[in-house]
């Protein structure tokens, strides 16, 4: 049995997180879920995977009923339509998306409505490549590698991020996570020669201290995270962001759409909320729940926007931004204005696993 209350303890010991224990209802569907992550002898199963999102709306208290004709009637979706999907709002890439008059109606409608975005936002990339700091961290054990170690994490994705198809070599042919003690020292030099040889595109004091830290791993005589590790899988599912979810918020209602892999890895769980069974959460069709519906849009949105975040360098972001037409800006201002005043309302209806620097680029672009 998982007792939700000791999942979500230690986050609310390192956060301030108003409302969460408030009673939500929570839609949810999700985006760029490739179901599973491993390396082949061509390179990754999915060569560039964008960024999983899980996400979509929440009102305070009990949804209010929806019908999907009154969507109809607000987007103007065409007769043919039986249920909303991000495709009847718009296609292309985010910018793209911004473009199109009814992403720009659904956002206005939300907004109007004042329900709240809530999302959680996973590169996959980023989270398989961390665990070469996680592991050295947790065994060398220093509180001040531990305080600069999103820097580093970043640093050492930013390294690998940009050529794909070099990276899922290098982690190949060390069977990656599976590196084993025999492999380590070989390892872990081979990133410290690649970081020398990239020495110019970090500041001096981080290029410093991911050497120092990738050679303090190669003296250690195990790296936890790298070892007895099953050869070649990067991921292996999402169903822990699902987890993180309904224990966070454990007293909303939680709505989503139907996956059969995540109503089986949660069954096979045996979730309480102390001394009684956690009951907080439903499958449903989207085509009979609206909301739903809303929130397959939302997350596919979402999805575009923080991969596109992902891929374009942060000047790239600012002038893309200042080339932007009027329609875009206005879109843009009502998807910056739902998701502020979500996090408003609570700072956990936003998770990100992104590096520092993907970070900084959407506070750049968001403004928070």
């Amino acid at each position: 049995m998982i007792d939700v209350n000791q999942l979500r303890s230690s986050v609310l010991a390192m956060n301030v997180l108003p409302n969460v224990d408030a009673a939500y209802t929570m839609h949810y569907d999700e985006t760029n879920n490739i179901r599973r992550l491993h390396l082949t002898p061509g390179g990754l199963n999915v060569r560039a995977p964008q960024c999983f999102v899980l996400g979509g709306i929440a009102h305070r208290g009990p949804a209010p009923e929806l019908q999907f004709e009154t969507l109809r009637g607000v987007l103007r979706l065409q007769k043919s339509a039986h249920e909303l999907k991000l495709e009847h709002l718009g296609k292309g890439d985010f910018l793209n998306l911004l473009e199109a008059p009814k992403v720009g109606s659904l956002l206005d409608w939300l907004i109007d409505q004042e329900v709240f975005a809530h999302y959680q936002v996973l590169d996959p990339l980023y989270w398989s490549i961390v665990d070469v700091i996680d592991s050295i961290i947790a065994e060398e054990g220093s509180v001040q590698l531990m305080m600069i170690a999103p820097m580093l994490k970043s640093d050492l994705y930013g390294l690998l991020r940009d050529e794909i198809d070099h990276t899922a070599e290098l982690l190949g042919r060390y069977d990656y996570p599976n590196v084993g003690r025999a492999r380590r020292e070989a390892f872990l030099t081979e990133l410290r020669d690649l970081l020398e040889a990239r020495r110019v595109t970090l500041p001096e004091f981080n290029y410093q201290m991911l050497k120092g830290l990738l050679q303090i791993g190669i003296t250690l005589d195990t790296l936890p995270y790298l070892e007895d590790e099953t050869p070649n899988v990067l991921i292996d599912g999402f169903g822990a962001f699902y987890l993180h979810r309904l224990a966070l918020f454990k007293n909303a209602n939680h709505i989503l759409d139907i996956e059969t892999t995540i109503e089986t890895y949660l069954a096979g769980l045996d979730l309480a909320d102390g001394d009684k069974p956690l009951q907080n959460f439903s499958f449903v069709d989207s085509r009979d729940e609206p909301w739903v519906q809303i929130s397959d849009a939302l997350a596919g949105l979402l999805g575009k926007f923080f991969s596109y975040m992902n891929r374009t360098p942060a000047a790239d972001l600012q002038m893309a931004r200042n080339g932007m037409s009027h329609r875009q800006r206005r879109t843009f201002a009502a998807l910056t204005a739902l998701l502020g005043r979500s996090i408003q309302e609570c700072p956990a209806f936003a998770q990100y696993v992104v590096s520092a620097e993907d970070q900084r680029r959407r506070a750049g672009m968001l403004g928070f």
